[in-house]
């Protein structure tokens, strides 16, 4: 009996290894935009984005060799010495596409959004990917139902289902498309994202909703208030408008975290640079709960403007602010607000105030 037992524990053991074989692939490809010597960063996004392999940009190409049990959907991040705005940049998404057995081609070009859509080339998975996503838009419906229903593409259904927050019964069938197989290994992914995709569907309602009911406070008088700047001093925004040297002031809401605020920050900095002396001024509330990065992050990015410090409270109701960024423009002499926005062009407004 023991010995029976003996042997089925070892042959239990054996097929438990085999089921777990580790498969490894060749991803290589040139990259432009990111400096030699960056190191680049491959996640697993269907295991909790866990870093499976590291490699660094030399001469402007890179090669990994990472290891995996069944094949997965990745991220490419690089960890750049600086940012455009001189800060470590670190988790800078490059690509995405899948590790399976094969030599994966990965061509990077970081200052071009549109490439970072575009997958990679040389396996089944990766080679449908990039056929849909280099695609025109209007070619793609068709491009991702054949190849959900494609027995070798099948998988492609967890990254198509992504497609569809707002619609959750439209993501669930296209998630239920997987062959049962499929659905049995990636049951754990599985779970986690029909998870996400209520969440989101839940934010998009939410964010659908506060769109509908927000004010516009276009023609309202600026709402009066008081925080610390970066040297601790209270800067009350009524003292800013009255300065009789203020023809107009920007209402800055964002935070350090926020990437699309931080992406209209040169935006900032040029108009300050051209209006200031004729009478422009920036009063920037952050939204950070962490003073001393958020004063770090101002100094080093030469935001030479007045910020302020406001993680929560009263301002954020009176302004009706749901999301950031959201940028207002008073007008110094009648305290009205001209502009009430998430991303204004504020470059063609000022031009016509400051002829």
């Amino acid at each position: 009996m023991k010995t029976r037992s003996f042997i089925f524990f070892a042959v239990s053991f054996i097929i438990g290894l085999s089921s777990c074989k580790q498969e490894y692939c060749t991803v290589k490809g040139t990259v432009k935009g990111v400096k030699d010597g960056a190191e680049l960063v491959l996640q697993d996004e269907w295991n909790k984005f866990k870093v499976v392999s590291t490699t660094t940009v030399k001469d402007g190409a890179f090669e990994f060799h990472p290891g995996f049990s069944v094949p997965t959907h990745v991220y490419l991040y690089a960890r750049n010495p600086e940012d455009v705005f001189g800060n470590p940049y670190d988790g800078g998404q490059l690509k995405d596409f899948f590790l399976e057995p094969g030599t994966v081609i990965v061509d990077v070009c970081a200052d071009d959004e549109d490439d970072m859509t575009k997958g990679a080339t040389g396996t089944v998975l990766n080679d449908a990917f990039h056929r849909i996503m280099a695609a025109d838009p209007d070619a793609r419906e068709a491009l991702w139902e054949e190849a959900v229903n494609d027995e070798q593409t099948n998988l492609l259904a967890l990254v198509y289902a992504n497609d569809f927050p707002d619609d959750l019964t439209r993501a669930y069938e296209i998630i239920d498309r997987l062959s049962p197989d499929l659905a049995k290994t990636y049951k754990n992914y599985i779970s986690v994202l029909k998870k996400n995709l209520v969440r989101r569907a839940e934010t998009a309602e939410r964010r659908k909703k506060a769109a509908e009911e927000e004010v516009n406070l276009v023609g309202e008088h600026y709402i009066d208030m008081e925080y610390r700047n970066t040297d601790d001093i209270p800067v009350r925004l009524s003292a800013v408008v009255d300065n009789p040297e203020n023809r107009y002031v920007i209402l800055d809401f964002w935070a350090t975290w926020c990437l699309s605020c931080v992406e209209s920050l040169p935006t900032l900095k040029e108009v300050y640079a051209k209006y200031h002396s004729k009478g422009l001024e920036i009063y920037s509330i952050s939204q950070d709960s962490k003073a001393q990065e958020w004063k770090s992050f101002v100094e080093k990015n030469e935001m030479t403007w007045i910020n302020v410090l406001a993680s929560g409270g009263k301002v954020y109701k009176d302004y009706g602010i749901e999301f950031i960024p959201k940028v207002f423009l008073i007008d110094c002499q009648t305290g009205e607000i001209l502009v009430h926005e998430g991303k204004p062009d504020l470059e063609a407004i000022l031009s016509n105030l400051f002829p």
